[in-house]
């Protein structure tokens, strides 16, 4: 199996969650936003995580692997965020070949928020946020985009079923920020779910006709058998 490597690229900034410096020449055809751990982003810790992957001659990552991280946390949602995204593949002389990638990704705490992120936080920090439950709406928010989630790659080589259930945010404008992790079956379903999670949008959630923030809980199903089927 032939490999290529990059050299480290310059940091660049970001709106997401997490900044990021590359070494790659794979470029990313489809990136979803980083999902910041929730204990972390509630408690304000910042943190860093170092990883190396390999994009294929499809452009999909394969052996994600965090190298080093500040916490085992910044390195789950580094390695579920690196699979669930599409490159470019790396060309040679024309010709699609393996390649060698690394990302550093920074978690800066709440200066890297959305502003609407950042107002949700702000919320659910104080001992009553002012955060309706599903049973105070005037009906369930809709969804209107939910992602599949990419099954973890060691789960997918393994032939593992399981799930897990996330807990978020819906914004006033329908947006979902702030996925926590419930429970899982395993540790790599939880953080696959959140980061899919992490894409969807739903209308937005109304309490007497007023536009309002609301907490939900999913369950998000990994299926293998559905998984080998497909394949």
């Amino acid at each position: 199996m032939a490999l290529t490597t990059g050299v480290w690229a310059a940091p660049s900034a970001t709106t997401q969650p997490a900044t990021s410096t590359t070494k790659s020449e794979a470029q990313a055809q489809r990136e979803i936003a980083m999902v910041y751990p929730y204990e972390m982003l509630i408690q304000g810790k910042q943190g860093w995580v170092e990883t190396s992957f390999v994009i294929d001659y499809a452009g999909r990552a394969l052996f994600a692997n965090p190298e080093a991280a500040s916490d085992p946390a910044f390195a789950k949602a580094a390695v579920a965020m690196i699979e669930a995204n599409q490159y470019a593949p790396v060309k040679r002389d024309r010709r699609a070949t393996m390649a060698q990638s690394g990302r550093r990704f920074s978690f800066d705490g709440d200066v890297s928020l959305t502003p609407e992120t950042r107002r949700v936080i702000v919320e659910l920090r104080k001992e009553h946020p002012a955060i309706c439950n599903m049973s105070e709406l005037d009906e369930r928010p809709k969804a209107l985009r939910q992602d599949a989630p990419v099954y973890p790659r060691a789960m997918k080589d393994d032939g593992l079923t399981g799930q897990a259930e996330i807990e978020f945010v819906v914004t006033a404008e329908g947006k979902v920020v702030c996925p926590r992790i419930v429970s899982a079956s395993q540790e790599d379903f939880g953080w696959a779910a959140a980061a899919a999670v992490a894409q969807w949008r739903f209308q937005a959630p109304t309490k007497n006709g007023q536009k309002v923030d609301a907490k939900m809980t999913v369950p998000v199903l990994f299926d293998a058998r559905r998984l080998a089927a497909a394949d």
